[in-house]
């Protein structure tokens, strides 16, 4: 089964261009993780302050043990926090299997 993730973050205006460098170099790191099919991240063409976030893996346990896991993950949380506008939105979704 295919776990995937979404997250929706709205940047402080001031911080979107810092916020969108800092998830491309952290998805380099996590496209590696053991178990991850793929991690990117996107930018809504409407609202260009509003990023979304598509994590997908083999299972829910391969991002809860190796992407939780990497030692850059809390800090890639404590950064996001302090750039966005609001608490950020997380979805969770299997592929159906």
């Amino acid at each position: 089964m295919v776990f995937n993730m979404v997250c929706f973050l709205d940047a402080r205006p001031s911080a979107l261009d810092e916020l969108k460098a800092k998830l491309l170099e952290v998805a380099a790191v996590y496209r590696r993780d053991k178990g991850t099919l793929d991690w990117s991240v996107q930018q809504d063409l409407a609202h260009p302050n509003r990023l979304c976030i598509v994590e997908r893996y083999v299972d829910e346990e391969s991002e809860r043990v190796h992407h939780q896991g990497n030692p850059i993950f809390q800090p890639t949380i404590h950064f996001i926090q302090t750039r966005i506008c609001r608490p950020y939105e997380l979805h969770t979704w299997s592929d159906g299997s």
